[in-house]
């Protein structure tokens, strides 16, 4: 008993983080970021993957499939994301919990639902610029490899879909860029990414308000800046490229 009272208090450890908060701000801030990375780099491959199929089949297949892709896009375009995520993280589970299939969504936690909703949202944009990308391609060489036997899905594959990539590396990146501010939206479906853990360290740490959000705003900086450093590297790559073409 002795011993304790004659231990200091507060204890060492607790005394310093109340003269210097800044180690543990720091850590939780990293700890954040890297939730905001992750987030994006699961994210947005997929939405490339929907996107290409999606801008595939609006250029090359048949009329049907290219209405229905169309409506998707302009719906997820037409929509905010984060009503997006309200309806994948709340209304989904609702709905298949009416439907008697509770057990089946379990599985949807909150970086999931924030990774899906990333992923559908940024979908509908790559479409569009991969749509953009196959436009660009002359027909003359989709009807060229048609003439020389290979079958439409071969051309594409062969002949078109690799110059589109190419074409939208570019545009591509910058949107790289843009779903990782967005990332931020997820916050709104109990996401402890970046922008979240601002919120909830400044409500501890009124007097530090300013500090941390040029913290905040310069992770997200060196998060981004040199994928914008990529993009710009690979649009005076390609614009050098199609100079020696031409």
């Amino acid at each position: 008993m002795t011993d304790l009272l004659n231990e200091p208090w507060p204890p060492p450890e607790e005394a310093q983080e109340k003269v210097n908060p800044w180690p543990r701000l720091i850590r939780e801030l990293l700890w954040a970021a890297g939730m905001t990375i992750l987030l994006a780099v699961i994210s947005f491959p997929l939405a490339l993957t929907i996107g290409f199929f999606v801008g595939m089949a609006r250029v090359y297949g048949p009329r049907w499939l290219g209405f229905f892709c169309g409506i998707y896009v302009e719906v997820i375009r037409g929509t905010p994301l984060l009503l997006q995520l309200f309806c994948i993280y709340y209304m989904l589970p609702e709905l298949i919990g009416r439907a008697g299939y509770a057990h089946l969504i379990g599985w949807l936690s909150p970086f999931v639902a924030g990774v899906i909703g990333l992923a559908i949202n940024y979908s509908a944009y790559e479409a569009e610029i991969y749509r953009a990308g196959f436009l660009a391609i002359p027909k003359g060489q989709m009807e060229a490899a048609l003439s020389l036997g290979m079958t439409k899905w071969t051309a594409i594959r062969r002949v078109t879909a690799p110059q589109a990539v190419r074409i939208v590396i570019p545009p591509v990146t910058n949107d790289f860029i843009a779903l990782f501010k967005d990332t931020s939206a997820c916050s709104i479906i109990f996401v402890t990414e970046l922008t979240r853990k601002y919120n909830e360290l400044f409500n501890f740490n009124r007097s530090l308000i300013v500090e941390l959000a040029f913290l905040t705003a310069g992770l997200y900086l060196m998060m981004s800046y040199p994928l914008a450093l990529l993009a710009r590297r690979l649009e005076q790559r390609l614009g050098g490229q199609k100079e020696a073409v031409q």
